[in-house]
């Protein structure tokens, strides 16, 4: 019988390297999109700010796209740690499902966050990016569904999950766009704490309602 050979995983010193110049040259483009923008980020401004060279960046990353889509990944995964980070403290089930909001809203304040949303932007207008970046978007949003179906199971109502991510979406999306106009323009919208309250308060109100077991529709209130 032929002996089956494993592809081999790259070890050692070489590896390492490798994946710390990474490392250095994700946390510069961070830096690059999120304090220039996505028109004034090259691949020479990168290397220059993540103290590599050209050829070592072009190495992992041939294009501005690839660098680009590179990005895009490790801010979205910056972005997750930073929310899973605030709900450390916070049991799984209806407490950590009512803190969301201020997580989700820690996180926009990062510059992997500023970095993402430059790079949302600009597949609309780069033909290159326009191209590739569904894919990424596609991954994102199967992976945020994946953790919105684990959120419904932590609190006991797996068949309320179209629901439950309906309020996790306008979650995002609402704060996405609050953070265009209070962080990453640099000016705090007088709106900020009406809109995290009416985000908080439609939360606590569909927790309620799980717990009593009632079959109000969330968004309707009772009484004047």
């Amino acid at each position: 019988m032929a002996k089956t050979t494993k592809p081999k995983v790259p070890r050692g010193p070489n590896a390492q390297r490798r994946a710390a110049t990474r490392a250095k040259i994700m946390e510069a483009a961070v830096r690059c999109l999120a304090e220039f923008g996505y028109a004034a980020t090259s691949t020479p401004l990168v290397a220059r700010l993540a103290k590599v060279s050209r050829g070592s960046l072009l190495h992992q990353f041939p294009t501005k796209v690839d660098l680009i889509i590179g990005v895009a990944e490790y801010a979205s995964a910056a972005r997750g740690a930073k929310v899973r980070e605030h709900l450390t403290p916070y049991p799984e089930g209806p407490d950590r499902f009512l803190h969301g909001v201020d997580a989700v809203w820690a996180s926009l304040h990062e510059p992997a966050a500023i970095a993402l949303m430059e790079v949302t932007i600009a597949a609309r207008s780069d033909p290159e990016l326009a191209e590739r970046y569904p894919q990424f978007a596609g991954d994102l949003e199967a992976s945020l569904h994946r953790a919105r179906i684990r959120m419904a199971e932590n609190l006991g109502v797996p068949e309320r999950l179209e629901e439950i991510e309906a309020v996790a979406h306008l979650t995002r999306v609402a704060l996405n766009g609050l953070a265009m106009d209070s962080v990453f323009i640099g000016r705090t919208s007088p709106d900020e704490p009406k809109v995290l309250a009416l985000l908080k308060d439609l939360r606590r109100r569909l927790v309620d309602e799980l717990k009593t077991g009632g079959a109000k529709a969330v968004g309707t209130t009772s009484g004047t």
